[in-house]
C-alpha cells in the first residue's frame, strides 16, 4: 500500500455519485462523540446505509472532501494493517490541509479485513479530530467483539433486512392514517403476502425473477455456513451444523430443548452437548437464529427453560427449512418478532420474552421496557377456529394477571375486532395493519 493509490481511492469515492439509495429506518447520531459501529447479518445492507450517512451529511452541507470513505474490500487496499490506517490518514492530510483543524468525518467499510484494525480506529478515536463509522461482517466481527476491542468507545447499531415499512417505501406504496379503507391496502396486503414467504433482504426484495430470489437465498445460506461458521470456528463437525441448521429452520417459533436434540442426533452423529452448546451460540453470534428466553422472576429459570427459536428471515426459511405444508402460523409468528427485533433498534432498553405458566397456557411475546410489561402478543393464523380462540384469549388473561399488563394484542392474517374480556379488553389486528403502525 503507497500514498498514491491511497490518494486515487479517496478521490474515487468522493468524485463517484452514490448509488440509488432507500433510506433505512434507522437512525444514528452524526455527531455522536463515540465511534459509531454498523453491525448485522451479512446482506442486509449496512454499506449501503453507510452511504445514506453520507448523503445526510451532504444534506446537511457538509463538503465531500470532509467525508473519508474506505472499504477495506479494495483489492488495492490489501493487506492492510492497523499502521496502514494511520498511511490512510497522512493520506487525507496531505491532500486536504485546510480541513485539519474541522472535525471530519470517516467512514471504514469491511473493517475487518485490517489486521489489528482496533489499534488503528482506538488512535483516530483518541484524537477527537473525527467522527467515526465502521461496520464489519459477522465473519469476522461481531457486536461483541467491537464492545470488547473497543473498551466503551463504541456504540453498535444493528442493521436487519428490510422490514415491512421498508419494503412499501421501496415500492413506492404510500402510508396514510386512511390506508385501511383506501386502494392502498389491496396493494400492502400483496406485499406482505411476498414478505411472509421471501423475506426482507435487501437483494431479494428488488429481484423480481421468483427463480433467481430462491437462488439468491440459497447462496445467502451457503455463505453463512462456509464464511461465518466453518471459517471463523474452525467447525469440523460440518455434517452435524448442518443438521441443526436445518432443524432450527424448521423449528422457528417453537421452544427449542437442546436436550432433546441431542438424544436424537447422537444416534447419526456422534457428538457431546457442549460441542452441541458452542455450535448453537455461534449461530446465534452470527445473527441467523435468536433464542428468546421465556419470562420468569427467577433468572436461574429463564436460563434453564428451553429457548424459543426464530430465524433471521422468513425467505431462509422457505429455501432450506423442511415443511409438508403452508405452515403460515410460524411464519406469521416469526414476521411479528422479527418486527420488535426492528423496534429494539430504536428502544435499547426493550426486552422480549415469551410467557408459559404451569398449565402449559403460553403467550407468544411478552415485551418489557426496561422493567414494565408494556404489552402481550399473541399470533394467530387461525384465529376463527374457536378452540383456538378460547385458548389464545385465556392464556392472555392469564398471563395479563400475573403480570400486571392491560395492553393486549392478538395479532393475526385478517381478522380486526375488539372484545371485553371480563375487565380486559383483547384487540385482534390484522398483521400489516400491526406491521405499518395503523
Amino acid at each position: 500500500m503507497d500514498k498514491e493509490t491511497i490518494k486515487q481511492i479517496i478521490k474515487e469515492s468522493q468524485e463517484e455519485a452514490l448509488p440509488k439509495l432507500f433510506s433505512r429506518q434507522m437512525e444514528v447520531p452524526l455527531d455522536s462523540k463515540k465511534i459509531i459501529a454498523v453491525t448485522g447479518p451479512r446482506r442486509s445492507g449496512k454499506t449501503y446505509f453507510l452511504y445514506q450517512l453520507i448523503r445526510q451529511l451532504e444534506e446537511k452541507g457538509v463538503p465531500k472532501e470532509r467525508v473519508l470513505y474506505i472499504s477495506f474490500d479494495d483489492p488495492r487496499l490489501l493487506p492492510s494493517t492497523a499502521k496502514d490506517i494511520e498511511l490512510i490518514l497522512e493520506s487525507y492530510r496531505e491532500l486536504y490541509p485546510e480541513h485539519q483543524d474541522k472535525v471530519n468525518f470517516i467512514f471504514f467499510d469491511e473493517i475487518q479485513n485490517v489486521t489489528n484494525w482496533e489499534v488503528g480506529i482506538r488512535r483516530i478515536y483518541d484524537t477527537r479530530k473525527f467522527t467515526l463509522f465502521i461496520t464489519g461482517s459477522s465473519s469476522k466481527l461481531l457486536s461483541k467483539e467491537i464492545a470488547t476491542h473497543l473498551r466503551g468507545r463504541a456504540i453498535a447499531f444493528e442493521i436487519l433486512p428490510f422490514s415491512f415499512k421498508e419494503i412499501l417505501a421501496v415500492r413506492n406504496i404510500g402510508l396514510s392514517k386512511d390506508s385501511a379503507y383506501s386502494k392502498e391496502r389491496f396493494a400492502i396486503k400483496k406485499q406482505i403476502e411476498s414478505y411472509l414467504a421471501m423475506g426482507g433482504f435487501p437483494e431479494v426484495v428488488l429481484e423480481k425473477d421468483s427463480a433467481l430470489k430462491v437462488r439468491t437465498l440459497k447462496e445467502y445460506w451457503d455463505t453463512m455456513f462456509f464464511r461465518d461458521l466453518v471459517e471463523r470456528y474452525k467447525v469440523k463437525n460440518q455434517a452435524l451444523v448442518r443438521e441443526l441448521m436445518r432443524y432450527l429452520a424448521t423449528n422457528i417459533a417453537t421452544p427449542f430443548s437442546l436436550n432433546a436434540f441431542y438424544k436424537w442426533i447422537k444416534q447419526t452423529y456422534p457428538t457431546t452437548k457442549r460441542t452441541l452448546i458452542s455450535y448453537t451460540s455461534a449461530l446465534e453470534d452470527i445473527g441467523l437464529f435468536f433464542l428468546v428466553r421465556k419470562f420468569s422472576f427467577s433468572l436461574k429459570e429463564q436460563t434453564q427453560t428451553p429457548r424459543k427459536c426464530y430465524i433471521i428471515d422468513n425467505g431462509l426459511r422457505s429455501v432450506y427449512g423442511f415443511r409438508f405444508s403452508e405452515d403460515k402460523g410460524k411464519f406469521l409468528e416469526n414476521t411479528v418478532f422479527l418486527h420488535l427485533r426492528h423496534l429494539q433498534s430504536t428502544k435499547p432498553m426493550m426486552q422480549v420474552y415469551y410467557w408459559q405458566d404451569y398449565s402449559r397456557r403460553e403467550v407468544d411475546f411478552v415485551v418489557m421496557d426496561g422493567r414494565q410489561v408494556t404489552s402481550l402478543l399473541q399470533v394467530s393464523a387461525d384465529i376463527g377456529e374457536l378452540k383456538t380462540r378460547e385458548r389464545e384469549i385465556s392464556s392472555l388473561v392469564k398471563a395479563s394477571q400475573t403480570l400486571k399488563c392491560k395492553n393486549l394484542i392478538v395479532i393475526t392474517i385478517d381478522y380486526e375486532k375488539q372484545e371485553k374480556i371480563g375487565k380486559n379488553t383483547v384487540v385482534f389486528k390484522p398483521l400489516w395493519k400491526w406491521l405499518v403502525g395503523l
